[in-house]
């Protein structure tokens, strides 16, 4: 008598994914209906918002390549809407930062002067803060109306590909491997030339790098690939570093002398000597920052 054929296994990794995303639409849904209700979000909440608004979307790029073909445009574009809707909050969340920053230093103008038209600022600064939450509302609110999230919950309940376990696995060694050659690419050019702006193409690499080994931790349900730790504690304070060059930016050219614009430019002076000291280390530690990522994934 022939044996009855086995059933294929459950692909185990992308159902661990897509309960993961699921959970995450839940997240959003409830702080966006917070948000379009009485509850004023808080800077903490953008902050939320927007990183799991950022996770939602990269897990979407990674669901995107396990559905069925035919289906695959459709993730691609709804995780699209996710990422410009993550943009918008990212921008607000800035301008949150931004306020708490100069804020603070409306009472320690030095010459007598400065406070009348350093508050004449941050009261503008105040105003654009809440046109900016005004307009993500609106923004928010015309995105539920439109069905985002339950567009992004139709999408995951899509049966996976035959193969999509192992495709799974593939894809994210992949990335992986990917988002550690553009950290070292990122690396080297801040190291050569440390400007603000590959400052901040640093930081987001490393941040790339650290969502995608959220994603794994997910999926495998094992220990993950994060970098690093000194790699984690680079993108914290180069965190800092650009919320500081923002905040400074803001500030119109004739206050850009004033007692706290230069108090503040004194704080990033000095982490940007932090920045360089650690950007220095981890390039002086190569063997060790290389043994530290194999045995956290392979470099």
């Amino acid at each position: 008598m022939a044996r009855a054929a086995r059933p294929s296994p459950a692909p185990a990794g992308p159902l661990r994914l897509r309960t993961e995303l699921a959970r995450t639409v839940t997240i959003l849904e409830r702080e966006v209906e917070r948000s379009l209700g009485h509850a004023v979000l808080g800077p903490e909440d953008i902050h939320d918002l927007h990183r799991e608004l950022r996770r939602l979307a990269s897990g979407l790029a990674v669901w995107a390549r396990l559905v069925p073909v035919r289906e695959e445009a459709n993730v691609r574009e709804v995780a699209v809407r996710v990422r410009r809707l993550a943009r918008l909050v990212g921008r607000v969340r800035d301008r949150d930062v931004t306020t708490s920053l100069l804020a603070p230093r409306a009472s320690r103008g030095a010459a007598a002067r400065e406070p009348e038209a350093w508050r004449e600022f941050l009261g503008r600064l105040r105003d654009d803060t809440h046109t900016g939450r005004e307009l993500l509302r609106a923004f928010l609110r015309s995105e539920r109306q439109g069905g985002l999230f339950d567009r992004v919950r139709a999408l995951l309940v899509l049966t996976p590909r035959p193969d999509a376990n192992r495709d799974l696995h593939r894809i994210l060694a992949e990335e992986r491997r990917l988002r550690q050659r553009r950290v070292r690419k990122a690396h080297r050019k801040a190291r050569r030339r440390p400007s603000s702006e590959r400052l901040h193409r640093l930081r987001i690499r490393i941040r790339q790098w650290r969502h995608l080994a959220s994603l794994e931790g997910v999926a495998r349900a094992t220990a993950n690939h994060p970098p690093p730790p000194s790699w984690q504690r680079l993108q914290t304070r180069l965190g800092r570093l650009h919320d500081l060059d923002i905040a400074l930016a803001t500030v119109p050219v004739d206050l850009a002398g004033s007692a706290p614009a230069l108090r503040l430019r004194n704080v990033r002076k000095e982490l940007r000597r932090s920045v360089r000291a650690s950007i220095e280390r981890i390039a002086a530690r190569p063997k060790r920052a290389t043994a530290q990522a194999r045995r956290r994934g392979g470099m």
